[in-house]
């Protein structure tokens, strides 16, 4: 209190008893921060304690589930009655307590909400919800997507954003978003409709990794290892069979009943034409390669198969007198 009230009460013969804070309102001194409320998520039987604004900030789901909730308990427990009513004027002087606000802290277990989903996935979501981070398990796809479609039911906009943004960068193959996420993800919609949808094509999750540039080519029992951006650069054939659908470019192997000896060549001329006559003159000096026969089939089917991978006018020239000299020698 200050000097001058307090000067007056004495000279008058009162005592000021008035609290210093008695302007402040109970309900605000004794309001319970429902924020950090723990709350048991029961999901089929594995048991999450999560704090209250992590779940309503991050999910649709559980926000309108637990504010409809805590609306209608407040609403019940805050409901006037007769006694209340007819000591409402003999407990002016009383001390606040528990059952005064409908806001303060139960003394009850904390209260547990059941789904049936799978924890694991479940657990994925949770650790965003935490941190923020976006994280799906490349070597469990199947786990992966059942991610994705609990992320869909909670209503975690926030995680599926970010998905539908990497995924369409990494479909384009490109090192940035060419706006925000959310143009990003506005872009996923409009070309694969659903996340159900992009899941059931096998968009996601394959698309949500970074694509492997390696693709093993299989011939017969030997395998040939190629640069996917290579074979789109020089071959229209290779182009077509790794851009034929989005998830295409994720293929890891290619199988081939090509002859391998031709195989190996035709591979090693998109990458390195050096190397492709090294290999063809050690072969036209092996035992084999010395009957003429075999040397004229053996070209004649490395053309062939050049003529296949529709290589660019140009460099199909350069690859053609490659081999007709190495032919010659």
């Amino acid at each position: 209190m200050d000097y001058c009230n307090f000067k007056r009460r004495r000279l008058s013969g009162r005592e000021d008893t008035t609290p210093a804070s008695s302007s402040v309102s109970p309900s605000n001194r004794f309001r319970y921060d429902t924020s950090t409320e723990p709350i048991i998520i029961d999901v089929s039987g594995t048991k999450f304690k999560v704090a209250r604004d992590t779940i309503i900030n991050n999910t649709t789901y559980f926000e309108s589930l637990l504010s409809d909730r805590w609306n209608q308990d407040a609403l019940s427990s805050s409901e006037p009655t007769e006694s209340s009513q007819e000591n409402t004027s003999n407990n002016d002087s009383k001390q606040p307590s528990d059952q005064d606000f409908p806001d303060f802290p139960p003394s009850s277990s904390p209260q547990v909400l059941f789904i049936d989903h799978d924890p694991a996935a479940f657990e994925i979501l949770l650790t965003h919800m935490r941190t923020g981070l976006v994280h799906l398990p490349p070597s469990d796809p199947y786990l992966a997507k059942k991610a994705l479609l609990l992320a869909e039911y909670l209503g975690i906009q926030a995680f599926l954003t970010t998905v539908k943004a990497i995924t369409m960068k990494n479909i384009s193959r490109r090192d940035d978003y060419l706006g925000d996420e959310t143009s990003e993800a506005v872009q996923f919609d409009a070309r694969f409709g659903s996340l159900r949808s992009a899941v059931d094509r096998g968009i996601l999750p394959t698309c949500f990794f970074p694509p492997k540039d390696v693709l093993a080519i299989r011939v017969a029992d030997r395998t040939f290892h190629a640069s996917k951006a290579v074979l789109m650069a020089k071959s229209g054939y290779f182009g077509r069979y790794l851009t034929s659908n989005p998830e295409d470019y994720w293929k890891e192997e290619y199988l081939s009943g090509e002859n391998p000896d031709v195989m190996e060549v035709a591979i090693q001329m998109m990458s390195s034409p050096n190397s492709a006559f090294t290999t063809m003159t050690e072969k036209f000096h092996s035992v084999s390669g010395q009957n003429v026969k075999f040397r004229h089939f053996y070209v004649q089917a490395i053309l062939t198969w050049l003529d296949k991978l529709q290589l660019p006018v140009d460099f199909r020239d350069n690859c053609v007198q490659t081999i007709t000299h190495t032919f010659n020698a």
